[in-house]
């Protein structure tokens, strides 16, 4: 049975014909209107005053065992039999002894490590500590949070040791935040404060204050390390000043603090119980998955329509400041309005301005003259460290001071991928395997044709050789039906009876690119109005089937289905929803009819990635593709209407570009041809810079089905490590079973000095790229290669 959450976000916009191309759940469209003489940015609000003190004070009452969470419907990542030497190379995923494998949260890890190259097995309390010594020959341990919020004073013992020993630990949040008997420690706080290098989980002194909701900041360059992507940060300004918050140029938002009442002398607090020990559950970050985007309908001239969000904030409620918290070198940076060419910046999400996120309050100096070794990565202005690197006797601690595992369940996968990431490719310097097709970044590009309105610019794009230049593939999506708004209004494409929309479609397949179905037959009616419930409620006429005779929402989906693969005279693979909206029956639907590949609202600023939402993988034989956006927005007639600046838009553009060349990995953007055509000059020089980095064997184009079958083949590619006891050289040893073709090892310089050695098998080492040795395999089903590490 699945759980339904109530709607707890909802744009407003004063045309009632602006729908939106990439937001998630059904929304109130009445619901906060604006004054006609705003500025037209976006403005945030409470749905419901957020109080003064917590709805429900917080008792230490012990937490009963959290019952375990629904397990998707596909496939099942197992356990995996350890090998008893070790792998240097694989991670451990610790776990209590009674913890289910199949609960989708250990899975959300596996996957995770999966998507960023690595390999991760779980295992339990008791087997770790019977591999006592042995655990170091392993490459790393991972403490997550929501799994394993229990934890004995042995256990503990036991994780020090390791890590004291050389051992490498990523300390994720709530891990072992209270005692067997489910408690909080009654004094000191977490008894993990040593492995952190700060003191957290301040239960005994802090009480309904122990953990704060607020901004996180880091420098721009640790940000993109943690895989936050240019236009998922900006410049971060205190909530406080006397100034609106700007995040960006041409960009002003009173923003998600500012909405919910923070003023110089209160923050946001989420209470705390043994039942939640990090409060993380207070705030549904999944509400964000309901940000409508917009469509072609949006004017790009005059004054442009106002769009109101409505924030539901949950438990949170405003209390004076704790006083004492952490300062680190980076709080310290931004108080005193410090700025250099690494800027500190923020998480932003999509129409809101700087991200919330719960951490606990941490207390205690850490870097500096007097804690050598240790470097903050993040910071909360106002709640302390969030996430930091500790040296714990021999070996090292990754504090992540969030709630990873529960921010992936409700659609926000970026920081668990991007702290992941980070523990394994910056300071464990692990060999892995890449994302790419062979082992090339890329950028996906996904036009939306969602009204008639997009049919001239369309061809004049056409004939601008937009869509025939060799090696530049798109994917793009239609919504096939007569009508836009209502029944009969005539403002669709009409795809069945549309001869140019068919030559259009035909012609962009047999070149190569991906053609798919945007919706819904009726665009701007099936975006705000589809949801979880209405599957078979009539939609009034807007989808009825005439072969049929039925007229209900699925049709909607089986109309423009049929238009679109009777047009290219095969099924399509991808799917985009209008407005995103894409309830979990459509999902199903989609997915029993071969669609591997959707464009996604959530996890945004990732890769290509999983179905994580309602806090299970749904749908696993589907990849979505999250949308990147430029700060505040995201597509063009956006830019336009906002008037963000030309030279801005191109330099994000640019930017990502380069970021995903830098990172090895792909990001996905979204276009509707008018906002294109109207802007020629922006898009010419995006596909220019492309072109100049694909023409140099830097970037790729890569469609979203192209990802999605890649991914899905990547899958069943096995891999181990293991070390020569005399030489130290470790030999790795892969397998397919059909062919290992375009699969890429990168093992980086900074570890293996010497280029690896093919011992068996097909593959082609190579040495130009400055950073990584990369191992690119051929044809065959297995491959063998060592590699002599320097230390």
């Amino acid at each position: 049975m699945r759980v339904v959450h109530g709607v707890a976000v909802f744009t407003a916009l004063v045309l009632t014909a602006l729908a939106g191309c990439g937001g998630g759940t059904d929304t109130t469209a009445a619901e906060g209107l604006a004054s006609a003489d705003d500025n037209g940015l976006p403005s945030l609000r409470a749905l419901q005053p957020v109080p003064d003190e917590p709805a429900t004070l917080a008792k230490p009452t012990p937490a009963a065992t959290a019952p375990e969470a629904a397990t998707d419907t596909g496939t099942e990542l197992v356990a995996m039999a350890l090998p008893a030497t070790g792998d240097p190379g694989l991670l451990l995923l610790l776990l209590p002894d009674e913890q289910s494998v199949s609960d989708p949260r250990v899975r959300s890890w596996q996957d995770a490590a999966s998507e960023v190259g690595v390999r991760l097995a779980p295992i339990t309390d008791t087997e770790f500590m019977q591999l006592g010594a042995g655990a170091n020959a392993y490459a790393g341990l991972v403490l997550p949070d929501s799994l394993h919020t229990r934890a004995t004073d042995t256990l503990i013992e036991a994780i020090t040791r390791y890590t004291s020993n050389g051992g490498n630990t990523l300390l994720s949040f709530d891990f072992g935040a209270l005692l067997p008997n489910g408690f909080y420690p009654t004094t000191g706080g977490s008894r993990l404060n040593g492995l952190a290098g700060v003191d957290y989980v301040l239960y005994d002194a802090l009480r309904d204050r122990t953990t704060g909701f607020g901004p996180v900041m880091a420098l721009r360059s640790t940000l993109r390390a943690l895989q936050v992507p240019p236009g998922k940060s900006l410049p971060y300004e205190p909530p406080m000043a006397n100034a609106p918050l700007r995040v960006g140029a041409a960009t002003e938002t009173t923003g998600l603090q500012k909405a919910a009442g923070v003023s110089r002398t209160t923050a946001l607090y989420l209470p705390v119980s043994p039942a939640d020990p990090g409060g993380a559950r207070g705030f549904d970050p999944q509400q964000f998955l309901g940000l409508r985007h917009a469509d072609s309908s949006l004017p790009t001239t005059g004054k442009p329509p106002r769009r109101e969000v409505v924030i539901n904030y949950g438990r949170a409620f405003k209390a004076p400041p704790v006083p004492g918290v952490t300062t680190t070198a980076l709080a310290r940076t931004l108080r005193t309005r410090e700025t250099s060419g690494d800027p500190t910046d923020t998480y932003t999400g999509y129409l809101l301005g700087p991200l919330m996120y719960p951490s606990y309050v941490t207390q205690g100096d850490f870097g500096g003259s007097a804690h050598p070794g240790q470097t903050a990565l993040v910071s909360s202005p106002q709640f302390g460290l969030v996430a930091g690197i500790n040296p714990v006797g021999l070996g090292q601690v990754l504090f992540v001071n969030l709630p990873l595992t529960y921010l992936k369940g409700r659609t926000d996968a970026l920081p668990m991928h991007g702290f992941l990431h980070y523990f394994s490719h910056q300071l464990l310097r692990l060999a892995h395997l890449s994302a790419m097709p062979n082992g090339v970044a890329g950028i996906t590009l996904d036009w939306h044709l969602d009204a008639k309105v997009a049919q001239a610019p369309t061809q004049r794009l056409i004939q601008k050789n937009v869509f025939r230049e060799a090696g530049t593939l798109f994917s793009i999506d239609m919504t096939a039906g007569p009508d836009l708004l209502t029944a009969g209004d005539g403002l669709g494409w009409n795809l069945p009876a549309n001869t140019a929309g068919k030559t259009m479609l035909r012609n962009f397949n047999n070149f190569g690119h991906a053609v798919g179905s945007h919706g819904g037959w009726i665009h701007n009616f099936y975006g705000p109005k589809v949801s979880e419930f209405n599957q078979f409620v009539s939609t009034g006429g807007a989808c009825r089937n005439k072969a049929t005779g039925v007229d209900n929402f699925e049709q909607c989906l089986v109309l423009n289905h049929k238009a679109v693969d009777n047009t290219i005279n095969r099924a399509s693979r991808s799917y985009s929803a209008p407005e995103g909206n894409n309830p979990p029956w459509a999902m199903d639907w989609l997915a029993r009819r071969g669609v591997v590949a959707t464009y996604f609202g959530g996890h945004t600023g990732l890769g290509v990635t999983r179905q994580y939402r309602d806090g299970v993988l749904l749908n696993p034989s589907i990849w979505v593709v999250p949308v990147t956006p430029n700060g505040l927005y995201a597509t063009y007639e956006e830019f336009q209407g906002y008037q963000v600046p030309k030279a801005n838009v191109i330099q994000w553009y640019r930017e990502l570009m380069d970021f995903n060349i830098a990172q090895n990995t792909s990001r996905m953007v979204y276009a509707h041809p008018p906002g294109a055509d109207a802007w020629f000059d922006v898009l010419s020089d995006m596909l220019g810079y492309a072109r100049t980095q694909r023409q140099a064997g830097r970037l790729a184009w890569y469609t979203m089905p192209r990802l999605a079958d890649f991914m899905t083949t990547r899958d069943r590619v096995t891999w181990s490590e293991n070390r020569d006891a005399a030489t130290g050289s470790i030999q790795f040893t892969a397998a397919h079973p059909v062919s290992l073709n375009e699969f890429t090892w990168r093992l980086p310089r900074s570890r293996y000095t010497s280029a690896p050695v093919l011992v068996s098998g097909n593959a082609t080492v190579t040495g130009t790229d400055p950073t990584f040795w990369l191992v690119q395999a051929g044809a065959g089903t297995q491959l063998v290669f060592t590699a002599q590490p320097s230390s």
